[in-house]
């Protein structure tokens, strides 16, 4: 019995080992450390960094495409910064405001002035925006996201060190937002 299980043993740990994980789910699961959520005050924030795979999986190519995907994907880290109001159905846009001059000041920062307030820090350098897209979702879901890019510094192809992504919340005021993913959980 005992030689059997040293012989069934080795190969379960082959058979599991050899399976693939699945990039999205992997990223998404916050004990995996990709995905870092932060509360300050009624304000939900969820950092999603997105590697390469897992931007290829959520797009669903076909494997020529997905070998081109990744190659354009190089030098790059990607982030979702997702934010939503506790307990408030709306897009986090709306709550609280006076009227549609301070909806669309919030609408137009998060457009266009959000970049400037965040940075990645990678070993020693500090790097700024390089890509940004604000996912407006027009109220129909209760959290707004954004998509920001930062461009690896020199030939760096695929990150090796921690990533220390900061952002300041102008609009909300709660303070710089800071997460740490490091490089053990890429």
């Amino acid at each position: 019995m005992n030689k059997a299980i040293k012989l069934i043993l080795p190969l379960c740990l082959l058979a599991a080992c050899s399976q693939k994980r699945d990039p999205v789910k992997y990223a998404e699961d916050k004990s995996n450390g990709l995905r870092k959520e932060i509360s300050v005050g009624n304000m939900h924030y969820t950092i999603q960094y997105k590697p390469a795979d897992y931007i290829v999986a959520s797009e669903h190519l076909d494997s020529g495409n997905a070998a081109e995907r990744l190659s354009q994907l190089k030098g790059m880290v990607w982030f979702n910064i997702s934010f939503q109001v506790e307990g408030f159905g709306q897009s986090p846009l709306r709550y609280q405001i006076s009227g549609l001059d301070e909806y669309t000041a919030r609408q137009d920062y998060y457009l266009n002035k959000a970049p400037n307030d965040m940075y990645l820090l990678y070993g020693r350098d500090s790097l700024t925006v390089n890509s940004y897209w604000f996912e407006n979702n027009q109220n129909l879901t209760p959290y707004e996201t954004m998509v920001v890019g930062f461009k690896l510094p020199g030939a760096v192809e695929v990150p090796k060190e921690d990533l220390r992504l900061s952002y300041y919340d102008r609009v909300f005021k709660n303070g710089i937002i800071k997460t740490v993913i490091k490089k053990e959980d890429f």
